[in-house]
């Protein structure tokens, strides 16, 4: 794993900036690794060893080295939105199944906290 963690970095080295991006279908090619294990090795990246590995969801899309702070910004706000919309669905699919399935799962999740 360690060698293709240095693999990534090496070409996401290249993709400084969000005007760089490159798609996680692009570096599995290169790399010959399936899609998911590079997003896998990206999330690593970033929450183990603490890189500046951004995403973007305008073009060009994909991962990126985040050179400014106002990259930074731009991609922690797409998280944080990506994050209240997943808390918000998950909140009603729970309300719902407290409905339908009452007792349950009644306090095995916690939305709230």
């Amino acid at each position: 794993m360690e060698a293709q963690k240095n693999r990534i970095l090496k070409i996401l080295r290249s993709h400084k900036g969000s005007g760089k991006a490159i798609t996680a279908r692009a570096l599995s090619r290169k790399l010959h690794l399936a899609d998911r294990e590079v997003r896998k090795i990206i999330s690593e990246l970033v929450t183990r060893e603490k890189i500046l590995i951004g995403s973007s969801v305008h073009e060009p899309y994909g991962f990126y080295i985040i050179r400014n702070i106002d990259e930074l910004k731009e991609c922690l706000g797409q998280y944080y939105s990506r994050m209240k919309t997943l808390k918000e669905r998950a909140s009603s699919l729970y309300k719902g199944g407290l409905k339908k399935f009452s007792k349950q799962i009644q306090g095995e999740f916690n939305f709230y906290g």
